[in-house]
């Protein structure tokens, strides 16, 4: 059974948004199992290196979805994204330095927050992008 399992719930019905929020499900998933199995400090960075650019990478392409469909909490929802951002960068650079080792609960705070990002925050946004026909 996957750490992070994919449900119907988190599927919007817009292809693009649906298939970033999967990948990036999978890249946690595959954090989480890098940790359990005790892989070392090298392949977990490169997995956390990975997860943030993909992370970044959504996040502009809904952003720019957003602003073009003059969604009126864009502001917010990109401080969201900008404050994940910062954490992330936070916690990479506390396990660069040894300050924190990889552990089940920083996956936990990953999973959470894009669960959490994707049913609240990004569900808000679906009624709108569907308006504009965005698929």
């Amino acid at each position: 059974m996957s750490f992070f399992k994919w449900e119907k719930t988190y599927a919007f019905g817009i292809e693009a948004i649906d298939k970033d929020h999967q990948m990036l499900v999978m890249i946690i998933n595959e954090l989480y199992e890098a940790m359990e199995s005790g892989n070392s400090k090298k392949i977990l960075n490169d997995i956390v290196y990975r997860l943030t650019d993909y992370a970044k990478n959504h996040f502009r392409r809904e952003e720019m979805i957003l602003k073009s469909i003059a969604y009126h909490e864009y502001d917010s929802h990109k401080a969201e994204h900008n404050d994940f951002i910062n954490q992330v960068v936070v916690f990479k650079q506390k396990l660069d330095s040894g300050e924190i080792a990889f552990s089940v609960e920083v996956a936990r705070f990953l999973r959470e927050w894009l669960k959490e990002h994707i049913l609240s925050s990004d569900k808000k946004y679906v009624p709108e992008m569907k308006k504009f026909n965005v698929k």
